[in-house]
């Protein structure tokens, strides 16, 4: 039995790595319902040309997988997954979908050949008996899976137990609560209904949905969040909290770009989340903010321009004004307080990234404070937080409360400084960077004009990370790994948007540092190297337990493995 999911984990993986760097394709006719909680939809005539399939069987993970597959149809999967009757031409598609008391999960594509996909199947499912509804067949590959098929289409469906937080809390032993989950008969009716799926009850049809998938791009993903409010059984509407999920949904597209990948996203809110996000729009992140960051070697900032006044109503929307009122008094403030003190922009800044060795305190065995120095370098970096003033009167109140707080927590808080002067309020780990950003400065950083002027902006400096890592590597593995590494990758970029056609937006981009190569080429090469680098290093008692999951491949199989029982 474990053989045989080991061949169907091992199709499925061959099959949606060779199906993305397929020929172009029409539309497959992929059937998603509207309600399912989570939609990746793999637009493979978009991966035409970015990378072949005779590429990845160079890789040596590819050729390690292949030479210790044991089984002929393995191999002959593995050398051409078109044999297997699969419709490498078309999109794919993968779906979670909760069902009443369950739910279930979905892979599904287009089928070229219809009788070799029967030969494929049933080889693989040894003894497994084909059986028709209509004109869909009907394998069972496990006790909670099946494959079905007709002549354009296959699905791969497996039980995926969804409980909700009510079916929990209303067990009589929570402790041992088992989730429902569904058997065969009732994925084989899931199955036949979904090649039967009305265009009303198809995620296509949702206005988001189309919206999304609309972009150009490689990948498209949807994530309903008012599947996951249901999930917790209406405990969320007692606070109100239901409105960060009732009616939302997010989706983005992930393109595999020249030295790049960049990752666009849309959110679609409710009606009282548009409003709210409309009445306080506008927002923007000024250069001046992140230019006062006091060192020059920044791996990482954050930046973000908020209204203040709009915290008021949001907290009432949530239901949650009270307990947040109740906070604030206990602590001698207010809500009204905390929002006249602030002015809405906000800085997180990391700079200064270094390996350092350590002294450790402990308690000896005397009972005495003992002192350890030295050991492995750890990563250690100064870590500044600025948030702009309103108004002073309001915020000194508020900073002899923090003061007050710091005091209660040592030593907890003894390695944070924070200052207060009429225009910012900073907190930090160095205290003279506290207080050179306090003094203001402007260091007019390249990566300034790409994270400002929006209402969020973030920019991480991989290049920075990694060679500093890199000067304190001693084992010859690791060196050549992170070399791999810093030939590899250079930034991350992120920024919000604003509204667009009713979804508000966002983007994200790795940038590489090969700006002339598709990065869906740089990525398969960049993991050959790394296997290259690491798989001599394996021990080799380990390698003989482990052999299956020596490797990237295998180890997604073993990752896969258990949904195919």
């Amino acid at each position: 039995m474990i053989m045989q999911r080991n061949r169907i984990t091992l199709a499925l993986l061959t099959i949606a790595i060779s199906g993305i760097v397929s020929c172009k394709s029409n539309k497959s006719g992929i059937a998603i319902p509207k309600d399912a909680s989570v939609a990746v939809q793999v637009s493979t005539s978009s991966l035409t040309s970015k990378v072949s399939w005779e590429e990845i069987k160079q890789n040596e993970w590819f050729k390690k997988l292949y030479n210790e597959e044991t089984d002929s149809l393995g191999k002959k999967i593995m050398e051409n997954p078109a044999s297997t009757g699969i419709d490498l031409k078309a999109d794919l598609a993968f779906f979670i979908k909760k069902q009443n008391q369950g739910g279930y999960m979905a892979f599904e594509g287009g089928v070229q050949d219809a009788a070799a996909f029967e030969a494929f199947t049933t080889k693989v499912n040894k003894g497994g008996k084909v059986v028709k509804e209509g004109d869909v067949n009907v394998l069972a590959t496990g006790l909670k899976s099946l494959v079905a098929w007709t002549n354009s289409r296959f699905i791969y469906i497996m039980d995926m137990p969804m409980a909700t937080a009510s079916a929990r809390l209303n067990n009589s032993n929570p402790g041992s609560y088992e989730p429902f989950s569904f058997k065969t008969d009732s994925l084989q009716k899931f199955a036949v209904e979904l090649f039967d799926l009305k265009g009303s009850d198809n995620l296509a049809n949702d206005d988001r949905f189309a919206a999304l998938t609309k972009e150009a791009g490689d990948i498209h993903y949807w994530v309903n969040a008012a599947q996951y409010d249901n999930a917790l059984g209406g405990y969320l509407s007692m606070l109100k909290l239901n409105v960060l999920f009732e009616g939302n949904a997010y989706g983005a597209t992930i393109s595999f770009d020249n030295g790049k990948i960049t990752m666009k996203s849309k959110s679609w809110y409710n009606k009282e989340l548009k409003e709210l996000m409309k009445k306080y729009a506008g927002g923007k992140v000024s250069e001046a903010t992140i230019n006062r960051i006091p060192s020059k070697n920044v791996v990482a900032a954050f930046a973000f321009k908020y209204p203040p006044e709009g915290l008021r109503d949001l907290i009432k929307l949530l239901g949650v004004d009270g307990l947040v009122n109740s906070f604030f008094s206990g602590v001698g403030y207010s809500t009204d307080e905390f929002i006249k003190a602030n002015n809405g922009d906000m800085l997180i800044a990391v700079t200064d990234f270094e390996m350092k060795s350590r002294s450790i305190t402990m308690e000896g065995p005397d009972g005495k404070p003992m002192t350890i120095e030295g050991g492995a370098p750890s990563p250690n970096a100064n870590v500044l937080v600025a948030t702009s003033v309103n108004d002073k009167p309001a915020f000194d109140k508020l900073f002899g409360i923090l003061q007050s707080k710091a005091q209660e927590f040592q030593p907890y808080t003894k390695d944070i400084h924070f200052k207060l002067n009429n225009e910012w309020f900073a907190a930090g780990n160095s205290p003279e960077q506290v207080t050179s950003f306090l003094s203001g400065g402007n260091n007019n950083f390249e990566f300034t004009k790409r994270i400002s002027g929006k209402a969020f902006g973030g920019y991480i400096n991989i290049q920075q990370l990694l060679k500093t890592a890199t000067a304190a590597a001693t084992d010859s593995s690791a060196k050549a790994a992170l070399d791999a590494s810093i030939n590899m990758w250079q930034d991350v970029y992120m920024i919000s948007g604003g509204e667009e056609n009713g979804a508000y937006t966002a983007e994200g981009e790795i940038n590489l540092v090969d700006k002339n190569t598709n990065s869906l080429k740089q990525l398969n090469k960049y993991l050959d190297t790394i296997t290259k680098i690491v798989s001599p290093k394996r021990n080799p008692y380990d390698a003989q337990v482990n052999l299956k999951y020596s490797d990237p491949a295998a180890l997604s199989l073993a990752a896969l493995e258990p949904a195919l029982h």
